[in-house]
Protein backbone atom coordinates (compact mmCIF):
# COMPACT_ATOMS: atom_id res chain seq x y z
CA UNK A 1 0.00 0.00 0.00
CA UNK A 2 2.85 2.40 0.76
CA UNK A 3 3.70 2.64 -2.95
CA UNK A 4 0.17 3.72 -3.93
CA UNK A 5 -1.04 7.30 -4.13
CA UNK A 6 -2.96 8.29 -0.95
CA UNK A 7 -1.81 5.11 0.80
CA UNK A 8 -3.10 6.45 4.14
CA UNK A 9 -6.66 6.28 2.74
CA UNK A 10 -6.46 2.68 1.52
CA UNK A 11 -6.45 -0.90 2.61
CA UNK A 12 -8.52 -0.91 5.79
CA UNK A 13 -11.85 -2.66 5.16
CA UNK A 14 -11.83 -3.54 8.86
CA UNK A 15 -12.55 0.14 9.58
CA UNK A 16 -15.60 -0.01 7.32
CA UNK A 17 -16.72 -3.27 8.95
CA UNK A 18 -16.48 -1.83 12.44
CA UNK A 19 -18.19 1.43 11.41
CA UNK A 20 -21.04 -0.46 9.73
CA UNK A 21 -21.51 -2.72 12.74
CA UNK A 22 -21.78 0.39 14.89
CA UNK A 23 -24.31 2.18 12.68
CA UNK A 24 -26.45 -0.80 11.64
CA UNK A 25 -27.07 -2.11 15.15
CA UNK A 26 -28.62 1.08 16.51
CA UNK A 27 -32.26 1.85 17.24
CA UNK A 28 -32.06 4.74 14.77
CA UNK A 29 -31.18 2.34 11.93
CA UNK A 30 -33.60 -0.35 13.12
CA UNK A 31 -36.40 2.27 13.10
CA UNK A 32 -35.55 3.14 9.47
CA UNK A 33 -34.44 6.63 10.46
CA UNK A 34 -30.86 6.25 9.23
CA UNK A 35 -29.64 5.63 5.69
CA UNK A 36 -26.10 4.34 5.30
CA UNK A 37 -23.78 4.62 2.32
CA UNK A 38 -20.10 3.85 1.87
CA UNK A 39 -18.05 5.76 -0.70
CA UNK A 40 -14.68 4.26 -1.65
CA UNK A 41 -11.48 5.88 -2.81
CA UNK A 42 -12.09 4.35 -6.25
CA UNK A 43 -15.48 6.08 -6.59
CA UNK A 44 -17.66 3.11 -5.77
CA UNK A 45 -20.82 3.61 -3.72
CA UNK A 46 -22.26 0.91 -1.50
CA UNK A 47 -25.91 1.48 -0.65
CA UNK A 48 -27.11 -0.38 2.44
CA UNK A 49 -30.76 -1.45 2.62
CA UNK A 50 -32.96 -0.90 5.65
CA UNK A 51 -32.55 -3.41 8.46
CA UNK A 52 -29.47 -5.08 6.99
CA UNK A 53 -27.65 -7.19 9.54
CA UNK A 54 -23.95 -7.10 8.82
CA UNK A 55 -21.91 -10.20 9.72
CA UNK A 56 -20.15 -9.76 13.06
CA UNK A 57 -17.26 -11.94 11.92
CA UNK A 58 -14.77 -9.95 9.88
CA UNK A 59 -14.01 -12.98 7.71
CA UNK A 60 -17.69 -13.39 6.82
CA UNK A 61 -17.89 -9.64 6.13
CA UNK A 62 -14.85 -9.90 3.86
CA UNK A 63 -16.59 -12.68 1.89
CA UNK A 64 -19.74 -10.57 1.65
CA UNK A 65 -17.73 -7.63 0.26
CA UNK A 66 -15.95 -9.86 -2.26
CA UNK A 67 -19.35 -11.09 -3.48
CA UNK A 68 -20.69 -7.53 -3.60
CA UNK A 69 -17.79 -6.29 -5.71
CA UNK A 70 -18.12 -9.31 -8.01
CA UNK A 71 -21.93 -9.41 -8.39
CA UNK A 72 -22.81 -5.72 -7.70
CA UNK A 73 -25.71 -6.74 -5.41
CA UNK A 74 -26.30 -8.85 -2.36
CA UNK A 75 -29.82 -10.24 -2.06
CA UNK A 76 -31.68 -12.06 0.67
CA UNK A 77 -33.03 -15.55 0.10
CA UNK A 78 -36.38 -13.88 -0.71
CA UNK A 79 -34.72 -11.73 -3.40
CA UNK A 80 -34.69 -8.41 -1.51
CA UNK A 81 -31.64 -6.27 -2.32
CA UNK A 82 -29.58 -5.86 0.87
CA UNK A 83 -26.53 -4.10 -0.54
CA UNK A 84 -25.85 -2.59 -3.92
CA UNK A 85 -22.60 -1.41 -5.51
CA UNK A 86 -22.52 1.32 -8.13
CA UNK A 87 -20.01 3.68 -9.67
CA UNK A 88 -20.22 7.23 -8.37
CA UNK A 89 -18.33 10.11 -6.91
CA UNK A 90 -19.01 11.58 -3.49
CA UNK A 91 -20.57 14.57 -5.29
CA UNK A 92 -22.94 12.29 -7.21
CA UNK A 93 -23.89 10.44 -4.04
CA UNK A 94 -24.64 13.64 -2.15
CA UNK A 95 -26.59 15.00 -5.11
CA UNK A 96 -28.75 11.85 -5.22
CA UNK A 97 -29.47 12.08 -1.49
CA UNK A 98 -30.23 15.82 -1.72
CA UNK A 99 -29.78 16.60 1.97
CA UNK A 100 -30.87 19.89 3.49
CA UNK A 101 -27.41 20.07 5.08
CA UNK A 102 -24.13 18.17 4.74
CA UNK A 103 -22.01 17.99 7.88
CA UNK A 104 -18.49 16.62 7.84
CA UNK A 105 -16.71 15.32 10.94
CA UNK A 106 -12.98 15.93 11.16
CA UNK A 107 -10.36 16.95 13.69
CA UNK A 108 -9.87 20.05 11.54
CA UNK A 109 -13.49 21.18 12.03
CA UNK A 110 -15.03 23.72 14.38
CA UNK A 111 -15.17 22.34 17.91
CA UNK A 112 -18.71 21.35 18.99
CA UNK A 113 -20.08 18.55 21.12
CA UNK A 114 -21.79 15.63 19.42
CA UNK A 115 -24.99 16.75 21.16
CA UNK A 116 -24.80 20.20 19.54
CA UNK A 117 -23.99 18.78 16.12
CA UNK A 118 -26.96 16.40 16.40
CA UNK A 119 -29.09 19.35 17.49
CA UNK A 120 -28.25 21.14 14.24
CA UNK A 121 -29.23 18.05 12.28
CA UNK A 122 -32.33 17.44 14.39
CA UNK A 123 -33.85 20.72 13.23
CA UNK A 124 -33.78 19.51 9.62
CA UNK A 125 -35.80 16.95 7.75
CA UNK A 126 -32.82 15.45 5.92
CA UNK A 127 -29.24 15.89 7.09
CA UNK A 128 -26.20 13.95 5.91
CA UNK A 129 -23.12 13.27 8.02
CA UNK A 130 -19.85 12.44 6.29
CA UNK A 131 -17.38 10.50 8.43
CA UNK A 132 -13.95 9.53 7.09
CA UNK A 133 -13.21 5.83 7.21
CA UNK A 134 -9.51 5.96 6.48
CA UNK A 135 -6.67 5.07 8.85
CA UNK A 136 -5.32 8.60 9.12
CA UNK A 137 -5.46 11.97 7.45
CA UNK A 138 -8.31 14.19 6.43
CA UNK A 139 -10.88 14.51 3.66
CA UNK A 140 -9.58 15.45 0.25
CA UNK A 141 -10.05 19.05 -0.81
CA UNK A 142 -12.62 17.83 -3.36
CA UNK A 143 -14.68 16.22 -0.59
CA UNK A 144 -14.23 19.14 1.79
CA UNK A 145 -15.69 21.51 -0.82
CA UNK A 146 -18.90 19.42 -0.78
CA UNK A 147 -19.33 19.69 2.98
CA UNK A 148 -21.54 22.51 4.19
CA UNK A 149 -20.00 22.58 7.65
CA UNK A 150 -17.21 20.63 9.31
CA UNK A 151 -17.14 19.92 13.05
CA UNK A 152 -14.80 18.23 15.47
CA UNK A 153 -16.58 16.53 18.36
CA UNK A 154 -13.48 15.87 20.47
CA UNK A 155 -10.12 17.30 21.42
CA UNK A 156 -8.69 13.93 20.31
CA UNK A 157 -8.67 12.26 16.91
CA UNK A 158 -11.43 9.66 17.29
CA UNK A 159 -11.85 6.50 15.26
CA UNK A 160 -14.73 6.59 12.80
CA UNK A 161 -16.85 4.06 14.71
CA UNK A 162 -16.62 6.21 17.86
CA UNK A 163 -17.70 9.32 15.94
CA UNK A 164 -20.61 7.36 14.45
CA UNK A 165 -21.61 5.97 17.85
CA UNK A 166 -21.67 9.39 19.47
CA UNK A 167 -23.55 11.08 16.65
CA UNK A 168 -26.10 8.33 16.23
CA UNK A 169 -26.78 8.26 19.98
CA UNK A 170 -27.31 12.01 20.11
CA UNK A 171 -29.55 11.90 17.02
CA UNK A 172 -31.54 9.05 18.58
CA UNK A 173 -32.20 11.14 21.66
CA UNK A 174 -33.69 13.85 19.45
CA UNK A 175 -35.42 11.87 16.69
CA UNK A 176 -36.74 8.90 18.64
CA UNK A 177 -38.04 11.20 21.36
CA UNK A 178 -39.93 13.17 18.70
CA UNK A 179 -41.50 10.03 17.25
CA UNK A 180 -42.39 8.60 20.70
CA UNK A 181 -44.07 11.84 21.70
CA UNK A 182 -45.93 12.09 18.41
CA UNK A 183 -47.25 8.53 18.77
CA UNK A 184 -48.31 9.05 22.39
CA UNK A 185 -50.07 12.34 21.51
CA UNK A 186 -52.41 10.58 19.10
Amino acid sequence: MKKLHDDHRRGRPDIVHFALMEALSTPLFLNNMLRVYVHTINDKIIAVADNLRIPKSYFRFEGLMLNLFKDKTIKSEEGTVLMELADGTIAELLESIQPAKIIGLSTTGVSKTAEKVAGIAGKLENCTFVVGGFPRGHFTEKTTRRLGEVYSISNFGLESHVVIARLVYECEKILLEKSVYHESDE
